[in-house]
């Protein structure tokens, strides 16, 4: 199967960037829009079953960097890290694998998540040190 990366919020320049950097690694990339904040993230990546959302999103949105991944193993994210750091685009802390919960979530209720893990990780990094 076919490794899709799903940019958010990334200006041209840095998806431009992300994109030609993962060409050597035969990555599929994918700019999410606004308007579609609210689809099921698995129908973003094409995941057969995961019906569409009937409205175009109009919210406020997010306006973080978030990636997120499909088809993905543990050495191809490793990879995708290491391209994006190389290209110059750097780090980017909010990045989603999609699960099969998560594929019925829409981008708002993922981030919403990741936001949680991230800093529930950073509390414990902190009882840590």
């Amino acid at each position: 199967m076919k490794e899709l990366a799903m940019f958010y919020n990334f200006s041209d320049e840095r998806f431009r960037k992300a994109k030609f950097a993962l060409m050597p690694l035969k990555i599929q990339v994918k700019k999410v829009e606004k308007e579609d904040f609210n689809q099921p993230i698995g129908f973003l990546a094409g995941i057969k079953g995961v019906e569409p959302a009937a409205e175009k999103f109009d919210g406020d949105g997010f306006d973080e960097e978030m990636i997120v991944m499909h088809n993905f193993t543990n050495k191809t994210i490793d990879s995708l890290i290491k391209a994006l750091n190389k290209c110059g685009v750097g780090r980017v802390p909010l990045k989603a694998v999609i699960t099969p919960t998560s594929k019925d979530w829409d981008s708002l209720t993922l981030i919403k998540a990741l936001k949680a893990d991230h800093e529930e990780m950073l509390k414990k990094l902190k009882m840590k040190s």
